[in-house]
């Protein structure tokens, strides 16, 4: 586990992101990746002095399989677990949990294998079973630590969230925005290419419901944490697309 701001930690790798947001000794938790990787935030909170009974909640910002891995143990653990109220039928399995294949993919190229690899040991190429998630609305200010805002970002997924804490100026983007380009290993704020989205279209337009925002530090579903504001962000994105 790793500090990228204060009270703030990442978990996971450059291929994909899970946080930890720790606040007067109670912790929430953004995602948690595979379903083999509940075990590092146990660990990574054991290095803060806490354990997973400090956790408040799990805020997951979409169902597939690389964000929600850790769920079903978070829930065995007494964590509960909140997804935006369009995102339950995915999380639980009672609608589809379509994503992309690898089949889909350019499994040639090694940016992709590389990623791949990665989903696989982290165990993102299966889903926990999860009978039942609390839900939260967009807009609501989430009474955890961190007090982040869920900002409803649809297009990846139908309930797709992103977090902002605004007192620490940091916005969760999820899948909504990441910064590495999982097809070609490119650095730098981007969308995911139009396999990985339910509705690539709808993904583009929901980034302007982040626009505004005051953020100095953006931390992404896929790729390192970006510095900057999320207005230059969506710049930086659009001047290349």
């Amino acid at each position: 586990m790793k500090k990228v701001a204060d009270g703030i930690h990442r978990l996971g790798s450059r291929h994909h992101n899970f946080y930890v947001i720790v606040d007067g000794g109670r912790a929430t938790v953004i995602d948690t990746g595979g379903r083999r990787e509940w075990k590092k935030v146990a660990k990574g909170l054991s290095g803060l002095g806490l354990g997973i009974g400090d956790v408040e909640v799990v805020l997951i910002t979409h169902g597939h399989s690389d964000h929600i891995g850790g769920a079903a143990d978070a829930i065995r653990n007494g964590v509960d677990v909140k997804v935006h109220e369009d995102e339950v039928g995915r999380v639980t399995g009672t609608s589809s949990r379509r994503q992309v294949r690898p089949t889909e993919l350019p499994l040639w190229k090694p940016s992709v294998m590389a990623f791949m690899v990665s989903m696989i040991r982290a165990g993102a190429d299966g889903f926990p079973e999860i009978g039942h998630v609390d839900t939260f609305a967009d807009g609501e200010v989430l009474d955890v630590p961190g007090r982040p805002r869920a900002i409803h970002t649809p297009g990846h997924t139908e309930g797709h969230s992103a977090f902002h804490v605004e007192e620490r100026r940091v916005l969760f983007t999820g899948d909504g925005l990441v910064t590495t380009d999982l097809l070609t290993g490119r650095d730098g704020p981007a969308i995911l290419d139009s396999r990985f989205h339910k509705d690539v279209d709808e993904a583009r337009r929901s980034l302007h419901r982040l626009a505004g925002l005051a953020t100095d530090l953006l931390l992404p579903g896929h790729g390192d944490p970006w510095r900057g504001s999320i207005d230059d962000a969506i710049g930086r994105l659009e001047s290349v697309t």
